[in-house]
């Protein structure tokens, strides 16, 4: 055909095209929400995508219930445990790491939220003090103090108590504690998206942090310091649990009595070796998040109702001093209101994620067995059919007026997963939040330096705090 080269125009432009509707390698790191979001538009409500060395598969709004709570053909377990490169442990453990961790959880935590506030209200109070005077110093200084490390020490002291118990409350201990829950956070694939390897060569990446914490920090840090102490305690534990004589009241109030007297032999011998490793990183987990100050720094309109709120709900001591209980917390439906729409509306894009048991049809796919699913959170917290046209605008108290709380679940809400294995930790976490929260607003007033902030990780704004520096200006008459 005569002058056939005038076709290598149109079909380097085609080529072109389709290359650019495809969601880039780097686009997904920098800009996730708008490379899936284009991505599920124009190829339907399932695509499957690359990343970090495995075919995931994406899901928008219509799928996402169906993918979150059908585990018979879309494993939680399994998913968690490959995508937090967490199966050794899951070995460990025949399979039960994470319905012991929400037994747990459940049973530890959730059981005794009204007695676990009372305990950690004079930590929160403490650190709130004096982060308020770091951050006035910080004023004058230049040198702002970062909220998200404070309190991060408060979450440390408040993890070790709840889990072991006040006799192992020092300054090192609580080192340690940190150190090792960065390690595991670094192991877990929270800071994998930070690092080129971490992108680019995920099995490399992962073999690196694996050695790192669980040949070096774990070992070196975690069981070298706390180690006898555990050890002691189990054998102490497991025969307080055996005997038979202990009524439920004279326990022990820490989680660890709780797991040894799960894991104790019903024949009387002692726990052995790799259950004891098992209760050690059990005691590992702890995360907090900084996005309700950010967005409250930069609305400052809704703090006033939220210090009148705190000022109808606070409550007093024998002694006259006001605080702050797990009841009165439950009563702050405008703060509680405003977590819940900060949550909804902080950019998650993928986040739990799901592992197929079996080859699955879903929607013009059929997903091979032995692949990640997820769906987009974006397209369930922003759905126009659910939220209207306006859907990505801020209403921080609509919540309290449709009676939905932070913690409650739902098709429309999956910030906190979904069915049977939504997050067991979540009421602590809230009630942490508005502690946080509270303690800081009733002696000052969030600003940011730079009047915005800044998405740390776009494709994780889970566990990742927002980038900005936070800056607080005392109040003249403080409410605590």
């Amino acid at each position: 055909m005569e002058h056939s080269y005038l076709l290598a125009g149109p079909l380097l432009l085609a080529a072109y095209g389709l290359y650019a509707k495809r969601p880039q390698p780097e686009d997904i790191f920098s800009r996730p929400r708008e490379a899936y979001g284009e991505a599920l538009k124009a190829y339907g409500p399932v695509i499957g995508v690359r990343r970090k060395g495995n075919l995931e598969y994406i899901v928008n709004h219509e799928y996402a219930r169906y993918v979150l709570t059908c585990d018979r053909l879309f494993s939680f377990e399994q998913g968690s445990a490959a995508i937090m490169n967490l199966q050794p442990i899951m070995a460990l453990t025949e399979g039960t790491l994470f319905r012991d961790l929400q037994d747990f959880v459940r049973d530890g935590i959730v059981a005794r939220i009204d007695e676990i506030v009372y305990r950690i209200w004079p930590l929160f109070q403490r650190d709130a003090k004096s982060f308020v005077e770091r951050a006035a110093e910080g004023i004058k200084s230049g040198q702002h103090p970062s909220c998200f490390d404070h309190f991060r020490g408060t979450i440390a002291e408040t993890t070790l108590i709840l889990l072991l118990g006040q006799d192992y409350v020092n300054h090192r201990n609580l080192e340690i504690v940190e150190e090792v829950s960065n390690g595991m956070a670094e192991l877990t694939g929270q800071y994998q998206n930070f690092s080129l390897v971490g992108k680019y060569l995920p099995i490399l990446w992962i073999v690196y942090t694996w050695i790192k914490v669980m040949l070096i920090s774990i070992p070196f840090g975690f069981l070298r310091t706390y180690g006898p102490m555990v050890w002691k305690d189990i054998d102490r534990y497991q025969k307080m649990a055996t005997s038979g004589n202990l009524s439920p009241k004279d326990e022990p109030r820490n989680v660890l009595y709780l797991i040894v007297k799960t894991y104790a032999p019903q024949s009387g011998g002692r726990i052995g070796f790799f259950r004891r490793l098992y209760i050690a990183i059990l005691l590992l987990c702890t995360v907090v998040s900084q996005w309700v100050l950010y967005q409250l720094a930069v609305r400052p309109e809704y703090l006033g109702p939220l210090r009148e709120e705190l000022s109808r709900v606070l409550e007093e001591d024998e002694d006259g001093s006001l605080r702050l209980t797990a009841a009165s917390l439950r009563e702050a439906r405008l703060l509680d209101s405003f977590i819940r729409e900060v949550m909804r509306l902080k950019g998650d894009t993928i986040s739990t994620m799901r592992y197929t048991t079996c080859d699955v049809p879903l929607g013009n796919v059929i997903i091979p067995k032995g692949h990640f699913v997820t769906p987009m959170s974006t397209t369930v917290h922003e759905n126009p059919e659910v939220f209207g046209e306006d859907s990505r605008a801020f209403n921080g108290f609509q919540w309290a007026e449709q009676n939905k709380e932070a913690v409650m679940t739902g098709p429309a809400h999956i910030v906190f997963g979904l069915g049977r294995f939504a997050c067991p930790g979540r009421v602590l976490a809230i009630n942490e939040i508005k502690l946080i929260v509270f303690s800081l607003i009733a002696r000052a007033t969030p600003t940011l330096l730079e009047g915005k902030f800044e998405v740390a990780d776009p494709l994780n704004t889970v566990t990742q705090p927002p980038k900005g520096t936070l800056v607080l200006n005392p109040l003249e008459k403080p409410y605590l």
